[in-house]
């Protein structure tokens, strides 16, 4: 009984960290490759262009933005499968926050065909057409950057259950996703809050943790499955 509840362990963590290998190559390429060839930040003129010239490159991104919010949620469904038995209410939070935030990005998504949409119809001049689009643009920016505060806070229930493994390099990725889950709310609040200031993204220097777990998770899946169980008996006896 024992050897197959480790099995299934095993399994959940390393198809978490599939589900998270797939995440971040599709967030990756769209975030990184797409979009920034097809948006101007602060040239909308360019970006119509762009989307006009290359529509196909911007619905492919689009696609693989869809795509990552999709995979996200397999995501948060192996890791709650994995260790919902640490605590079963810390578990659920990871799960729900998760869910929030990729059902906000994915509806978020649709501002990026409204702009292919207002981009194809003749009755609007090319002021009212940049003027739209920077409108749907803005919205865009806006909505991604609530759901990245939903993509920070699932990380702290998430370091919660793996500090719980109590192993030091279990603790240490617990640090480095809580390390994460603050960059990401707080390039929330510097959009919303301070607009015009002009600071780096912090999570382009804090997200290394969610790598680091990742390729854990692909390859220390059995070990990962055995300090799960571990962690469970403890709890029991607790």
């Amino acid at each position: 009984m024992e050897a197959i509840k480790n099995n299934k362990f095993q399994k959940n963590a390393f198809f978490a960290g599939l589900s998270y290998l797939a995440l971040i190559i599709t967030g990756l390429y769209a975030l990184m490759y797409a979009m920034p060839q097809i948006k101007v930040e602060g040239d909308i003129a360019k970006t119509i262009i762009n989307i006009n010239n290359n529509p196909f490159l911007f619905r492919i991104g689009i696609v693989s933005m869809l795509v990552m919010n999709i995979v996200s949620i397999l995501l948060v469904i192996y890791l709650y499968r994995l260790l919902s038995n640490i605590n079963k209410t810390t578990a659920l939070s990871m799960l729900i926050i998760m869910l929030f935030g990729a059902c906000i990005s994915t509806l978020n998504e649709t501002n990026h065909f409204a702009m292919i949409i207002i981009n194809n119809m003749d009755s609007f001049s090319v002021e009212e057409s940049q003027n739209i689009t920077n409108l749907f643009s803005a919205i865009q920016k806006h909505g991604s950057y609530i759901s990245v505060i939903f993509w920070g806070l699932w990380l702290f229930p998430l370091s919660m259950l793996i500090f719980k493994l109590s192993t030091p390099f279990s603790k240490f990725i617990a640090i480095m996703l809580i390390i994460g889950g603050i960059g990401y709310v707080l390039d929330s609040i510097f959009l919303f809050l301070y607009p015009n200031m002009k600071v780096p993204t912090l999570s382009d220097y804090t997200s290394y943790g969610e790598i680091l777990f990742m390729i854990w998770l692909l390859v220390k899946s059995k070990s990962i499955g055995k300090l799960v169980e571990k962690a469970i008996k403890l709890q029991k006896k607790v």
